[in-house]
């Protein structure tokens, strides 16, 4: 029975941890850490504007987006 509830509980936690995290679009990175300016995946650019409010670039064909990450050395 131990065994038993130890598997189920190994599995759940796989099971658990195999799911995808929530993404968020790359924009929202500036909701998130409003002292960074400028941010990128690789792929976009997005960087805040006079006016508070994020200006992305469009992706290029055959992109394959990175974790985002602030490139005016502020997180």
């Amino acid at each position: 029975m131990k065994r038993a509830l130890f598997l189920l509980g190994l599995w759940a936690s796989a099971a658990a941890a195999a799911e995808p995290a929530e993404e968020k679009p790359v924009a929202a990175y500036g909701d998130d850490n409003p002292a960074c300016v400028e941010w990128t995946d690789g792929c976009m650019v997005c960087k805040r504007g006079p006016d508070g409010e994020p200006a992305c670039s469009t992706v290029g064909t055959a992109c394959l987006p990175a974790a985002v990450a602030c490139m005016d050395g502020k997180k």
